[in-house]
């Protein structure tokens, strides 16, 4: 028998002789104890199970079998609730470290595409698809709906790139007919990155007539300006509805670098225009 079958034994057996909150928070203390150990829920269950065989063999301290059996179930289920709590958490600690790893190495993709100068030398064509890539990866970043990112020295009320819900024609008949004038503006204007929530969102926004009636639902923004070396807004970036809740402290973050590295990269392909 392994010493923590030993230790799980001697447990229960205390909460045989004297059950109690203190004794049940030693089966709380040997679940969270058998995660960190690495050890599966079948190896709980068997010290739990060779416990309880020793408890109802003739003279062991089971007495009453059936007040035995039910001491038994309150306290596997304690050191189970630990054992799945804990586990829960490394694996969402994994998971999440996982994406961040993911997130890091699709940023390093794309500093390194932006980076290169031959993306430069070829005009309109290679810029777009650099602006479109750009609103892809913020999309697949921030999990945002849709992304629209504009340019030039002015606010815009159209945008240059755009990543939205590909069967979703509600996105694209609002996005053709978007006025993004206002929205823009507060961005460029801002000196950090710009959060809103859907009443001033829908405010800020401009559409056609009739176009409105066609607007997706607008939950919530993220933004920030493409500055120049010389501190120039030479264009926006604009991230719509965290599809996994709203957007975070980190996701400004993110939206920030995402922003500086596009602007370094539209920066230097206008040197070629």
């Amino acid at each position: 028998m392994t010493d923590f079958a030993l230790r799980y034994r001697s447990a229960f057996e205390a909460q045989l002789r004297d059950p109690g909150e203190g004794n049940l928070q030693a089966a709380y203390d040997l679940g969270r104890e058998a995660v960190e150990r690495g050890s599966s829920i079948l190896d709980l269950a068997m010290a739990h199970h060779a416990a309880l065989s020793a408890a109802l063999r003739p003279g062991g301290p089971g007495g009453d079998v059936t007040a035995t059996v039910q001491a038994a179930e309150d306290f596997f289920l304690e050191s189970v609730s630990a054992f799945e709590m804990v586990q829960r958490g490394f694996l969402e600690a994994r998971d999440s470290a996982a994406a961040e790893r993911a997130h890091a190495e699709l940023l390093r993709q794309l500093s390194a595409f932006l980076a290169d100068a031959s993306l430069a030398l070829s005009a309109a064509d290679s810029r777009l698809e650099m602006l479109r890539l750009v609103c892809e990866q913020a999309c697949e970043l921030m999990g945002a709906e849709g992304c629209l990112l504009t340019t030039g020295i002015q606010a815009q009320p159209r945008f240059a790139a755009a990543s939205l819900p590909e069967d979703d024609l509600t996105w694209r008949a609002f996005a053709r007919w978007l006025d993004l004038t206002r929205l823009d503006d507060a961005v460029r204007s801002s000196g950090a990155v710009v959060r809103m929530w859907s009443e001033e969102l829908s405010d800020r926004l401009g559409a056609a007539a009739g176009a409105a009636a066609r607007r997706p639902d607008l939950r919530d923004h993220v933004g920030t300006a493409l500055r120049a070396l010389d501190g120039r807004a030479i264009g926006s970036l604009h991230l719509f509805n965290k599809i996994d809740g709203t957007f975070t402290v980190l996701d400004e973050a993110v939206v920030a670098h995402l922003a500086q590295m596009a602007a370094a990269a539209l920066e230097r392909s206008e040197l070629y225009v």
